[in-house]
Protein backbone atom coordinates (compact mmCIF):
# COMPACT_ATOMS: atom_id res chain seq x y z
CA UNK A 1 0.00 0.00 0.00
CA UNK A 2 1.56 3.55 -1.19
CA UNK A 3 2.08 6.23 1.92
CA UNK A 4 -0.65 8.48 2.58
CA UNK A 5 1.09 11.47 1.06
CA UNK A 6 2.28 10.26 -2.10
CA UNK A 7 -1.12 8.38 -2.28
CA UNK A 8 -2.66 12.10 -2.18
CA UNK A 9 -0.35 13.31 -4.34
CA UNK A 10 -0.72 10.46 -7.53
CA UNK A 11 -4.76 11.46 -7.03
CA UNK A 12 -3.85 15.06 -7.47
CA UNK A 13 -2.14 14.78 -10.63
CA UNK A 14 -4.57 12.81 -12.22
CA UNK A 15 -6.97 14.91 -14.53
CA UNK A 16 -10.77 14.46 -13.21
CA UNK A 17 -10.11 12.20 -10.29
CA UNK A 18 -9.80 9.02 -12.62
CA UNK A 19 -7.31 6.09 -13.10
CA UNK A 20 -6.36 2.55 -12.55
CA UNK A 21 -7.23 0.79 -9.04
CA UNK A 22 -4.16 -1.62 -9.68
CA UNK A 23 -1.79 1.22 -8.61
CA UNK A 24 -4.06 3.38 -6.76
CA UNK A 25 -5.23 1.45 -3.79
CA UNK A 26 -9.56 1.81 -2.80
CA UNK A 27 -8.51 2.05 0.74
CA UNK A 28 -6.34 5.34 0.20
CA UNK A 29 -8.39 6.55 -2.37
CA UNK A 30 -11.27 6.61 0.61
CA UNK A 31 -9.08 8.21 2.81
CA UNK A 32 -8.51 11.02 0.49
CA UNK A 33 -11.82 11.95 -0.51
CA UNK A 34 -12.92 11.12 3.44
CA UNK A 35 -9.79 13.69 4.12
CA UNK A 36 -10.90 15.93 2.19
CA UNK A 37 -14.70 16.37 2.83
CA UNK A 38 -15.64 15.65 -0.95
CA UNK A 39 -18.92 15.37 -2.66
CA UNK A 40 -19.33 13.68 -5.69
CA UNK A 41 -19.86 9.69 -7.45
CA UNK A 42 -17.02 7.59 -6.81
CA UNK A 43 -17.46 5.03 -9.76
CA UNK A 44 -15.44 1.50 -9.59
CA UNK A 45 -15.89 -1.27 -12.68
CA UNK A 46 -13.40 -4.26 -12.91
CA UNK A 47 -14.72 -6.66 -16.19
CA UNK A 48 -18.00 -5.95 -15.95
CA UNK A 49 -18.90 -5.81 -12.26
CA UNK A 50 -19.61 -1.81 -11.45
CA UNK A 51 -20.16 -0.27 -8.15
CA UNK A 52 -21.17 3.41 -7.49
CA UNK A 53 -20.53 5.56 -4.38
CA UNK A 54 -22.45 8.44 -3.47
CA UNK A 55 -20.24 10.61 -0.96
CA UNK A 56 -21.52 14.10 0.39
CA UNK A 57 -19.23 16.35 2.62
CA UNK A 58 -16.58 12.94 2.98
CA UNK A 59 -19.77 10.13 3.81
CA UNK A 60 -20.82 7.67 2.28
CA UNK A 61 -25.02 8.41 1.73
CA UNK A 62 -25.39 5.67 -0.68
CA UNK A 63 -23.48 2.67 -2.74
CA UNK A 64 -25.02 1.12 -5.71
CA UNK A 65 -24.10 -1.98 -7.17
CA UNK A 66 -24.94 -4.53 -9.96
CA UNK A 67 -23.69 -7.66 -8.03
CA UNK A 68 -27.32 -8.84 -7.14
CA UNK A 69 -25.70 -10.05 -3.53
CA UNK A 70 -25.35 -6.62 -2.37
CA UNK A 71 -28.98 -5.78 -3.23
CA UNK A 72 -31.02 -4.36 -0.66
CA UNK A 73 -33.43 -7.54 -0.76
CA UNK A 74 -30.56 -9.92 -0.06
CA UNK A 75 -29.64 -7.86 3.32
CA UNK A 76 -33.19 -7.96 4.85
CA UNK A 77 -33.32 -11.68 3.77
CA UNK A 78 -29.86 -12.36 5.47
CA UNK A 79 -30.77 -10.59 8.59
CA UNK A 80 -34.16 -12.32 8.81
CA UNK A 81 -36.14 -9.27 8.36
CA UNK A 82 -37.70 -10.85 5.37
CA UNK A 83 -38.54 -14.35 3.27
CA UNK A 84 -37.65 -14.43 -0.33
CA UNK A 85 -41.43 -15.09 -0.70
CA UNK A 86 -42.49 -11.46 0.62
CA UNK A 87 -39.45 -9.80 -0.91
CA UNK A 88 -41.39 -11.38 -4.19
CA UNK A 89 -44.67 -9.92 -3.58
CA UNK A 90 -42.71 -6.52 -2.43
CA UNK A 91 -41.52 -6.61 -5.77
CA UNK A 92 -44.50 -7.01 -7.98
CA UNK A 93 -45.78 -4.23 -5.45
CA UNK A 94 -42.82 -2.06 -6.42
CA UNK A 95 -43.90 -3.05 -10.19
CA UNK A 96 -47.55 -1.17 -9.68
CA UNK A 97 -46.73 1.35 -7.43
CA UNK A 98 -43.32 2.45 -8.82
CA UNK A 99 -42.25 2.95 -5.51
CA UNK A 100 -38.61 2.06 -4.50
CA UNK A 101 -38.25 -1.26 -2.63
CA UNK A 102 -37.33 -0.04 0.77
CA UNK A 103 -40.23 2.41 0.83
CA UNK A 104 -42.48 -0.29 -0.45
CA UNK A 105 -41.37 -2.86 2.22
CA UNK A 106 -41.99 -0.10 4.74
CA UNK A 107 -45.06 0.75 3.23
CA UNK A 108 -46.76 -2.82 3.19
CA UNK A 109 -45.36 -3.19 7.31
CA UNK A 110 -42.87 -5.68 6.85
CA UNK A 111 -39.83 -3.62 7.82
CA UNK A 112 -40.04 -0.71 10.06
CA UNK A 113 -38.05 2.85 9.03
CA UNK A 114 -35.55 2.12 11.64
CA UNK A 115 -34.70 -1.16 10.36
CA UNK A 116 -34.84 -0.32 6.51
CA UNK A 117 -32.54 2.68 8.28
CA UNK A 118 -30.55 0.26 10.17
CA UNK A 119 -30.06 -2.29 6.88
CA UNK A 120 -28.97 0.28 4.33
CA UNK A 121 -26.67 1.37 6.42
CA UNK A 122 -24.71 -1.70 6.48
CA UNK A 123 -25.41 -2.08 2.77
CA UNK A 124 -23.51 1.16 2.47
CA UNK A 125 -20.85 0.03 4.27
CA UNK A 126 -20.48 -3.69 2.86
CA UNK A 127 -20.69 -2.42 -0.69
CA UNK A 128 -17.89 0.02 0.05
CA UNK A 129 -15.80 -2.19 2.28
CA UNK A 130 -15.75 -4.80 -0.47
CA UNK A 131 -14.47 -2.75 -2.85
CA UNK A 132 -11.20 -2.33 -0.50
CA UNK A 133 -10.49 -6.36 -1.70
CA UNK A 134 -10.07 -5.33 -5.42
CA UNK A 135 -6.91 -5.69 -6.42
CA UNK A 136 -7.23 -4.29 -10.34
CA UNK A 137 -9.93 -2.53 -12.37
CA UNK A 138 -11.02 1.54 -12.95
CA UNK A 139 -12.22 4.15 -11.10
CA UNK A 140 -13.45 7.84 -11.68
CA UNK A 141 -14.81 10.49 -9.14
CA UNK A 142 -17.61 12.89 -10.57
CA UNK A 143 -16.68 15.72 -8.30
CA UNK A 144 -20.00 17.34 -7.19
CA UNK A 145 -22.49 14.97 -9.30
CA UNK A 146 -25.28 13.64 -6.66
CA UNK A 147 -27.95 11.52 -7.86
CA UNK A 148 -31.06 11.70 -6.20
CA UNK A 149 -31.72 8.88 -2.97
CA UNK A 150 -33.66 6.49 -4.41
CA UNK A 151 -34.68 4.71 -1.28
CA UNK A 152 -35.82 8.36 0.56
CA UNK A 153 -33.76 7.12 4.22
CA UNK A 154 -31.08 9.56 5.14
CA UNK A 155 -27.70 7.45 6.14
CA UNK A 156 -24.21 8.62 6.76
CA UNK A 157 -21.45 6.60 6.97
CA UNK A 158 -17.76 8.42 7.56
CA UNK A 159 -15.46 6.89 4.44
CA UNK A 160 -12.60 7.73 7.84
CA UNK A 161 -14.10 4.88 9.29
CA UNK A 162 -14.64 2.77 6.33
CA UNK A 163 -11.01 3.30 5.60
CA UNK A 164 -10.33 1.97 9.58
CA UNK A 165 -12.43 -1.12 9.45
CA UNK A 166 -10.97 -2.30 5.49
CA UNK A 167 -7.63 -1.88 7.47
CA UNK A 168 -8.74 -4.27 10.46
CA UNK A 169 -10.58 -6.62 7.70
CA UNK A 170 -7.43 -6.76 5.85
CA UNK A 171 -5.69 -8.60 8.68
CA UNK A 172 -8.51 -10.08 9.99
CA UNK A 173 -9.23 -11.89 6.20
CA UNK A 174 -5.64 -13.00 6.47
CA UNK A 175 -6.70 -15.37 9.25
CA UNK A 176 -10.15 -16.13 8.11
CA UNK A 177 -8.58 -17.71 4.70
CA UNK A 178 -5.83 -19.62 6.52
CA UNK A 179 -8.14 -21.90 7.99
CA UNK A 180 -11.07 -21.60 5.07
CA UNK A 181 -8.16 -20.89 2.21
CA UNK A 182 -11.46 -21.92 -0.32
CA UNK A 183 -14.78 -21.32 -0.54
CA UNK A 184 -15.36 -25.06 -2.16
CA UNK A 185 -14.50 -26.62 1.18
CA UNK A 186 -16.91 -28.14 3.35
CA UNK A 187 -17.85 -28.06 7.20
CA UNK A 188 -17.67 -31.02 9.59
CA UNK A 189 -19.81 -30.53 12.75
CA UNK A 190 -18.68 -31.49 15.90
CA UNK A 191 -22.47 -33.06 17.36
CA UNK A 192 -20.80 -33.16 20.88
CA UNK A 193 -20.10 -29.14 21.13
CA UNK A 194 -23.04 -28.32 18.99
CA UNK A 195 -25.17 -25.93 20.15
CA UNK A 196 -28.41 -27.48 20.83
CA UNK A 197 -32.45 -25.95 20.43
CA UNK A 198 -31.35 -23.23 17.50
CA UNK A 199 -34.66 -22.39 15.94
CA UNK A 200 -34.66 -23.62 12.63
CA UNK A 201 -35.49 -20.41 10.85
CA UNK A 202 -32.99 -18.80 13.27
CA UNK A 203 -29.63 -17.50 11.18
CA UNK A 204 -27.56 -20.74 12.93
CA UNK A 205 -30.16 -22.73 12.23
CA UNK A 206 -30.15 -22.61 8.84
CA UNK A 207 -26.13 -22.81 9.13
CA UNK A 208 -26.10 -25.96 11.03
CA UNK A 209 -28.62 -27.93 9.15
CA UNK A 210 -26.97 -26.78 5.97
CA UNK A 211 -23.56 -27.60 7.36
CA UNK A 212 -24.89 -31.31 8.50
CA UNK A 213 -26.23 -31.50 4.59
CA UNK A 214 -22.57 -31.41 3.38
CA UNK A 215 -23.09 -27.80 1.14
CA UNK A 216 -19.69 -26.10 1.04
CA UNK A 217 -19.16 -22.32 1.71
CA UNK A 218 -19.94 -20.82 -1.16
CA UNK A 219 -23.21 -22.75 -1.39
CA UNK A 220 -24.29 -22.19 1.96
CA UNK A 221 -23.43 -18.15 1.25
CA UNK A 222 -25.63 -17.96 -1.35
CA UNK A 223 -28.38 -20.31 0.31
CA UNK A 224 -27.90 -17.69 3.31
CA UNK A 225 -28.07 -14.69 0.93
CA UNK A 226 -24.78 -13.65 3.08
CA UNK A 227 -22.03 -11.46 2.55
CA UNK A 228 -18.50 -13.73 2.64
CA UNK A 229 -17.06 -11.71 5.36
CA UNK A 230 -19.90 -12.08 7.68
CA UNK A 231 -20.46 -15.86 7.18
CA UNK A 232 -16.41 -16.28 7.44
CA UNK A 233 -16.54 -14.50 10.30
CA UNK A 234 -19.25 -16.59 12.08
CA UNK A 235 -17.25 -19.80 10.89
CA UNK A 236 -13.89 -18.67 11.95
CA UNK A 237 -15.78 -18.02 15.28
CA UNK A 238 -17.15 -21.78 15.26
CA UNK A 239 -13.85 -23.30 14.20
CA UNK A 240 -11.81 -21.38 17.40
CA UNK A 241 -14.78 -23.20 19.71
CA UNK A 242 -14.13 -26.68 18.36
CA UNK A 243 -17.48 -26.74 16.85
CA UNK A 244 -16.71 -27.56 12.98
CA UNK A 245 -13.60 -27.86 11.11
CA UNK A 246 -13.50 -27.27 7.57
CA UNK A 247 -13.20 -30.68 4.77
CA UNK A 248 -13.25 -31.37 1.41
CA UNK A 249 -16.69 -31.90 0.32
CA UNK A 250 -18.20 -35.06 -0.33
CA UNK A 251 -17.56 -36.87 -3.30
CA UNK A 252 -20.54 -37.00 -5.12
CA UNK A 253 -22.57 -40.70 -6.00
CA UNK A 254 -23.44 -39.86 -9.86
CA UNK A 255 -21.40 -37.37 -11.54
CA UNK A 256 -23.13 -35.57 -14.38
CA UNK A 257 -21.56 -32.96 -16.23
CA UNK A 258 -23.07 -30.06 -17.82
CA UNK A 259 -20.87 -29.51 -20.88
CA UNK A 260 -19.29 -25.87 -21.10
CA UNK A 261 -17.49 -24.61 -24.26
CA UNK A 262 -13.70 -23.22 -23.29
CA UNK A 263 -11.27 -22.22 -24.85
CA UNK A 264 -7.49 -23.06 -25.32
CA UNK A 265 -5.02 -21.61 -23.03
CA UNK A 266 -2.91 -21.69 -26.66
CA UNK A 267 -5.38 -19.24 -27.93
CA UNK A 268 -4.40 -15.38 -28.26
CA UNK A 269 -6.34 -12.70 -26.61
CA UNK A 270 -6.37 -11.26 -30.10
CA UNK A 271 -7.32 -14.14 -32.13
CA UNK A 272 -10.25 -14.83 -29.32
CA UNK A 273 -11.48 -11.09 -29.62
CA UNK A 274 -11.71 -11.76 -33.70
CA UNK A 275 -13.56 -14.56 -33.32
CA UNK A 276 -15.84 -12.98 -30.63
CA UNK A 277 -16.53 -9.80 -32.95
CA UNK A 278 -16.97 -12.23 -35.79
CA UNK A 279 -20.01 -13.97 -33.28
CA UNK A 280 -21.57 -10.57 -32.34
CA UNK A 281 -21.76 -9.24 -35.88
CA UNK A 282 -23.75 -12.88 -36.70
CA UNK A 283 -25.57 -12.24 -33.27
CA UNK A 284 -24.52 -15.28 -32.19
CA UNK A 285 -24.22 -13.85 -28.88
CA UNK A 286 -23.83 -16.71 -26.17
CA UNK A 287 -20.58 -17.79 -28.28
CA UNK A 288 -19.07 -14.28 -28.29
CA UNK A 289 -20.14 -13.82 -24.84
CA UNK A 290 -18.00 -17.05 -23.88
CA UNK A 291 -15.17 -15.54 -25.76
CA UNK A 292 -15.04 -12.23 -24.98
CA UNK A 293 -15.29 -13.46 -21.15
CA UNK A 294 -12.41 -16.38 -21.83
CA UNK A 295 -10.42 -12.79 -23.14
CA UNK A 296 -11.02 -10.70 -19.90
CA UNK A 297 -9.64 -13.62 -17.95
CA UNK A 298 -6.92 -14.21 -19.98
CA UNK A 299 -6.08 -10.20 -19.95
CA UNK A 300 -8.21 -7.70 -19.01
CA UNK A 301 -8.38 -4.90 -21.49
CA UNK A 302 -11.06 -1.97 -22.47
CA UNK A 303 -11.35 -3.53 -25.90
CA UNK A 304 -12.05 -6.99 -24.36
CA UNK A 305 -14.44 -5.53 -21.13
CA UNK A 306 -16.04 -3.46 -24.40
CA UNK A 307 -16.89 -6.89 -26.42
CA UNK A 308 -18.06 -8.71 -23.50
CA UNK A 309 -20.71 -5.90 -22.54
CA UNK A 310 -22.21 -6.07 -25.90
CA UNK A 311 -22.25 -9.49 -26.26
CA UNK A 312 -23.92 -10.13 -22.30
CA UNK A 313 -26.52 -7.15 -23.17
CA UNK A 314 -27.84 -9.12 -26.45
CA UNK A 315 -27.15 -12.49 -25.06
CA UNK A 316 -29.68 -11.15 -21.81
CA UNK A 317 -32.16 -9.73 -24.45
CA UNK A 318 -32.40 -12.81 -26.23
CA UNK A 319 -32.61 -14.89 -22.84
CA UNK A 320 -35.18 -13.16 -21.38
CA UNK A 321 -37.36 -13.42 -24.69
CA UNK A 322 -36.80 -16.60 -24.69
CA UNK A 323 -37.76 -17.96 -21.36
CA UNK A 324 -38.83 -14.56 -19.56
CA UNK A 325 -41.88 -13.32 -22.35
CA UNK A 326 -44.72 -15.74 -21.53
CA UNK A 327 -44.33 -16.84 -17.80
CA UNK A 328 -43.17 -20.14 -17.28
CA UNK A 329 -43.02 -22.73 -14.08
CA UNK A 330 -39.93 -24.18 -13.52
CA UNK A 331 -40.07 -28.16 -12.70
CA UNK A 332 -37.89 -31.09 -11.83
CA UNK A 333 -38.27 -33.38 -14.77
CA UNK A 334 -37.94 -36.04 -12.28
CA UNK A 335 -38.45 -36.48 -8.59
CA UNK A 336 -35.74 -39.12 -7.76
CA UNK A 337 -33.29 -36.33 -9.34
CA UNK A 338 -30.73 -35.34 -6.32
CA UNK A 339 -28.93 -32.71 -6.38
CA UNK A 340 -25.87 -33.70 -4.84
CA UNK A 341 -25.78 -36.58 -7.93
CA UNK A 342 -25.08 -33.94 -10.33
CA UNK A 343 -22.20 -31.89 -11.40
CA UNK A 344 -23.22 -28.81 -10.77
CA UNK A 345 -21.81 -25.63 -9.69
CA UNK A 346 -22.64 -23.13 -6.15
CA UNK A 347 -24.84 -20.89 -8.34
CA UNK A 348 -26.83 -23.74 -10.04
CA UNK A 349 -27.43 -25.76 -6.99
CA UNK A 350 -28.69 -22.58 -5.11
CA UNK A 351 -31.32 -22.16 -7.85
CA UNK A 352 -32.10 -25.59 -8.39
CA UNK A 353 -33.20 -25.73 -4.80
CA UNK A 354 -35.29 -23.17 -5.21
CA UNK A 355 -37.75 -24.73 -7.67
CA UNK A 356 -40.47 -25.86 -5.67
CA UNK A 357 -43.58 -25.65 -9.09
CA UNK A 358 -44.95 -22.71 -7.63
CA UNK A 359 -42.44 -19.79 -9.04
CA UNK A 360 -41.89 -18.85 -12.52
CA UNK A 361 -38.20 -18.38 -13.16
CA UNK A 362 -38.74 -14.73 -13.31
CA UNK A 363 -39.83 -14.68 -9.51
CA UNK A 364 -36.92 -17.30 -8.89
CA UNK A 365 -34.08 -14.95 -10.13
CA UNK A 366 -36.04 -12.05 -8.74
CA UNK A 367 -35.20 -12.57 -5.05
CA UNK A 368 -31.25 -14.76 -5.81
CA UNK A 369 -28.21 -13.73 -5.36
CA UNK A 370 -27.17 -14.68 -8.87
CA UNK A 371 -26.75 -12.24 -11.73
CA UNK A 372 -29.53 -12.49 -13.54
CA UNK A 373 -27.90 -13.37 -16.99
CA UNK A 374 -26.01 -16.53 -15.34
CA UNK A 375 -29.56 -17.25 -14.17
CA UNK A 376 -30.95 -17.77 -17.25
CA UNK A 377 -27.84 -19.43 -18.36
CA UNK A 378 -28.39 -21.67 -16.31
CA UNK A 379 -31.96 -22.39 -16.31
CA UNK A 380 -31.41 -22.90 -20.36
CA UNK A 381 -28.88 -25.10 -19.42
CA UNK A 382 -31.37 -26.96 -17.09
CA UNK A 383 -33.73 -27.62 -19.72
CA UNK A 384 -31.45 -28.49 -22.44
CA UNK A 385 -30.03 -31.23 -20.24
CA UNK A 386 -33.62 -32.36 -19.31
CA UNK A 387 -33.01 -31.93 -15.79
CA UNK A 388 -35.59 -29.29 -15.85
CA UNK A 389 -39.20 -28.82 -17.58
CA UNK A 390 -41.51 -25.80 -18.16
CA UNK A 391 -44.91 -25.49 -17.20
Amino acid sequence: MLPVGRSHARIARMEGLAGDLGTMPVADLLLYLGNRGLTGTLVCERGTIKKSIIVKNGEVVNAASNDPREYLGQFLINFGHISEDQLTKAFHTQAETKVFLGKVLVMVGLVTEETLKAVLTIKVRETTLSLCRWKDGAFRFARGVLPPNQEGVDVAVPLVDIHREAEFRETVWEALLQVFPTSTLALQVDEAKAPTGLAPNSLDGQLFELMREGHSIEEICLRLHATDFHLYQRLYALYRQGIIAPTEPLLKVDSVEIASDTVGEEVSVVEILQHARAFLAAKSFADAEALAARAVEMKTTPEAVAILKEAEAGLLDQLRRELLATPHIPRMSSPDLKLKQLDLTPQEKYLMSRIDGTRDIRAIIRVSPVRELDALKYFKRFIESGYVSLG
